[in-house]
């Protein structure tokens, strides 16, 4: 029995317009703002609770259909889909959030410095201008400046953190906690699980029967489903994607770059992989067959890269140094330092 495809699963679907996007990879990569990362946070903290499943906010986002889809940016389609499913569920109503968003804009006219008890704006991207710039996330673009005016989508952030709480379903600390741990993982940690397993081939074999066991031995949680370590090797280059949205192993690496989530790399990678890597400027023999992954919710992938030849006699500790994230997703290879630039290698600590 064939199942319909929803506008969000773009995987290879050029053909159809409003579907995928055969434009070029757009490598651009920005921190992210304060707002979008409390996003995330209410999102996997509703999510816990059966409130906001993973499913019904994929649902949500192909439901706008094609006009507001590449109207909002990524973290707007979250928030847009999770207010909608609040609101039908009768969790927090449409109104309540336009309602508290005019309170808190009054209360941030009364005293400016109202917002910085809220939020912590420090880290938001900046620069020198002061017109919307292209968003490699998606939708209209943003103000970058971490001074300017809170944007909508902020204001509705924080009108729903405010309803939450009042409402004791989230508090202010589980939200600031949560997102610490959206920020804790970084991809240094999949680089240490790699150099073990280059040099520890009983690590490697259990590291690849169970992703969850390699974290394990390193002290890492993962307890989102399932975690596979792919294996790339001198016939076989993996690649790793998910044409249905943006899922990835963030509790090990971080959150996913702006172009994993865009929709040229989730529609081109499976279709034409070996011109993204190209564009990746990562050009592989044809000798060398690419097996692309497409994550799940359930099931995360990270690539367990090829050992560069000429790195057998560095330790762990150095190997972890060349192993990129982009290696772990599989659009670059490791590379050893070019001994010319007689640069020293420095070694990740645990």
């Amino acid at each position: 029995m064939s199942v319909a495809r929803r506008y969000h699963d773009v995987g290879g679907r050029i053909d159809s317009p409003g579907w995928g996007d055969a434009s070029a990879v757009d490598r651009r990569e920005r921190t992210l703002f304060y707002w979008e990362r409390q996003c995330a946070a209410i999102r996997v903290l509703l999510g816990a609770q059966g409130i906001v499943p993973l499913d019904e906010l994929r649902d949500g986002f192909e439901s706008f259909g094609e006009a507001l889809y590449h109207d909002l940016s990524f973290f707007e389609r979250m928030l847009t889909s999770m207010l909608g499913i609040l609101d039908r569920k009768a969790v927090v109503a449409a109104d309540e959030v336009d309602r508290m968003v005019a309170e808190l804009k009054g209360l941030h006219d009364a005293s400016p410095g109202w917002l910085a008890t809220r939020v912590d704006r420090t880290s938001d991207p900046c620069a020198d201008a002061a017109a919307t710039v292209t968003d490699p996330y998606g939708g209209r673009g943003y103000l970058p400046a971490a001074d300017c005016p809170p944007s909508s989508s902020e204001w509705r952030t924080l009108a729903l953190a405010e309803l939450l709480e009042r409402r004791g379903l989230l508090s202010r600390d589980q939200i600031r906690v949560a997102i610490e741990r959206i920020d804790a993982p970084k991809p240094a940690w999949g680089a240490r699980i790699v150099a073990k397993a280059w040099q520890d081939p009983d690590f490697r074999q259990a590291a690849i029967a169970d992703g969850r066991v390699a974290c394990e031995e390193f002290g890492i949680s993962f307890p989102d489903g399932r975690l596979a370590i792919v294996e790339s090797t001198p016939q076989v280059h993996c690649l790793i994607v998910c044409t249905l949205c943006s899922c990835y192993p963030r509790n090990l690496l971080g959150q996913p770059p702006a172009w994993y989530v865009g929709k040229p790399y989730r529609t081109r990678a499976v279709r034409e992989p070996r011109a993204v890597l190209r564009e990746f400027g990562l050009e592989l023999p044809e000798s060398v067959r690419v097996d692309v992954y497409d994550s799940t919710a359930d099931l995360r992938y990270m690539v367990l890269p090829l050992k560069p030849s000429g790195a057998e006699g560095l330790d762990e500790a150095t190997l972890a140094t060349i192993v990129t994230r982009d290696c772990l997703i599989g659009v670059a290879v490791p590379k050893l330092p070019d001994v010319q630039t007689d640069r020293p290698i420095t070694t990740i600590r645990p």
